[in-house]
């Protein structure tokens, strides 16, 4: 009868373990946004557009292109999604398997505005945007046993875990270009991260965790763990500056750079525990910071004005984007890496370097005087990598790693359509993979992920 109670108490300790106040489910799953570009044409060229910045979706790539721009226009655009990631691993095979997550949105809403008359004639246009910004969407159903011993006892569970990730951060952008001279523009974005603009600029998860607990042999009721966390009123302002140059009359040079920044967060976590006890309930405010990035792009219109060539480098400081906890119980939790979920003098986290080359072919017919419909024709490709860890596999574990980020690659293929120089339509298709990532999702040696993502976008800009 003692040794009986002795096991259900062993058993109670695996699980209570579980669902301690502020306490996370045993399988801790990191998830950092992925960053999203805008505009079909961009994306079409492999997002090569720093230099180029001629649409209504400059305020995003580089706001002092937007000096180009010679009438109002109206721009929408829509974009599909479709993300796979199929982890293994040689310590948990068990965890073996693909899991996707599908979703469509809005990714830009902008209204561009040319001055007419300005001082000295210089070209002065302004733009309001709607700027989707980072994705959090992610669906990972999950088998996870682990093993060890527990007051001299035997003690193995077994874990059913079903992980869901909903929500984005988006912008209210106004933005400003201004001709300084012929040849150099400079242009300024002010990002509003604000949900009482935006009442879905939020995120939340939901881990739910089925645990079987064997002790000695000795099947004991399965327990359900419920882990809901709740993102709201995110809030924060940072800046986009950007400079337009005309080397000559067929380069461009554009450099941009996206201000780091601060955004408030009340962080609620619910945890119900079943079978036992009711909902538990904690709120409090966290501190998220965003990390900033720099870009120079170069942009060659060849001489008979049908083909352009883009290039870009941009570089991201991942080790800027750190998660302030104050009031997290848990000791070195109060300052985390958005990266790898551990405190930041555990973290590591390299910056990243994207690369992307791309091209445009307008199909102008040199014997009309006049073209109706004027199509086109954009390729693209890039190296995108992702933040991370880098951490190896050690003796008892993942090691400290050494920041080495993800390495993904990624093609793309777009059209569009010049209507009666009124309505353009754009759509792009963009292939992005990367193979052995995502080894600090879960945090255990000998396990990553191969992933593909699928997008699709859809452009239409309407000219006044």
């Amino acid at each position: 009868m003692k040794k009986a109670c002795w096991l259900l108490l062993c058993s109670l300790t695996v699980t209570l373990a579980l669902v301690a106040p502020g306490a996370r489910a045993q399988l801790a799953i990191t998830s950092s946004p992925n960053v999203v570009g805008s505009g079909a044409r961009a994306l079409g060229m492999g997002s090569a557009f720093i230099a180029i910045a001629d649409d209504a979706t400059a305020a995003s790539w580089n706001p002092a292109g937007l000096t180009q721009l010679e009438r109002p226009e109206l721009s929408l655009v829509y974009n599909f999604k479709n993300l796979s990631e199929d982890f293994s691993s040689s310590t948990h095979p068990e965890l073996g398997g693909d899991h996707n997550v599908k979703f469509n949105d809005i990714n830009y809403v902008s209204f561009v505005y040319p001055v007419r008359r300005t001082f000295g004639g210089r070209n002065l246009v302004f733009s309001i945007n709607y700027q989707r910004r980072f994705d959090f969407d992610r669906d990972l159903k999950l088998r996870f046993n682990s093993i060890g011993a527990v007051g001299g006892n035997f003690v193995a569970t077994r874990q059913n875990v079903d992980y869901s990730q909903r929500g984005a951060l988006a912008t209210i952008s106004p933005a400003v270009g201004f001709e300084i001279t012929g040849r150099l523009s400079v242009g300024l974005t002010v990002n509003l991260w604000d949900q009482s603009l935006l009442p879905d600029n939020e995120w939340k998860t939901r881990n739910t965790n089925r645990v079987g607990t064997l002790i000695n042999g000795m099947a004991f009721p399965g327990v359900r763990l419920i882990v809901e966390e709740d993102y709201q009123n995110f809030k924060g302002t940072n800046y986009t500056i950007g400079l337009f140059y005309r080397a000559t009359e067929r380069l461009n040079i554009g450099a941009v750079y996206h201000s780091k920044f601060t955004a408030d967060v009340d962080y609620i976590q619910t945890v119900r525990f079943r079978p036992g006890i009711g909902a538990i309930r904690s709120r409090r405010e966290k501190e998220y910071v965003f990390p900033s990035a720099f870009g120079l792009g170069l942009a060659y219109r060849f001489p008979n004005d049908k083909l352009t060539l883009a290039f870009d480098v941009t570089r991201r400081e991942w080790d800027q984007f750190i998660i302030h906890d104050p009031q997290n119980r848990n000791l070195g939790m109060q300052r985390t890496s958005g990266v790898t979920g551990l405190p930041v003098s555990r973290s590591k986290v390299d910056p990243t370097y994207t690369v992307r080359f791309g091209g445009e072919y307008v199909f102008v017919n040199d014997k009309k005087a006049v073209q109706n419909y004027l199509p086109s024709l954009r390729a693209g490709v890039f190296y995108d990598p992702e933040p991370s860890g880098g951490r190896n596999s050690g003796l008892f574990g993942l090691g400290k790693g050494d920041g080495d980020p993800d390495d993904y690659f990624g093609v793309a293929l777009g059209v569009g359509l010049l209507m009666k120089d009124r309505v353009n339509l754009d759509v792009a298709y963009q292939y992005r993979w990367g193979n052995g990532v995502r080894s600090d999702t879960f945090g255990l040696s000998g396990t990553d992920a191969d992933v593909s993502q699928h997008l699709f976008y859809l452009s239409t800009v309407i000219y006044f």
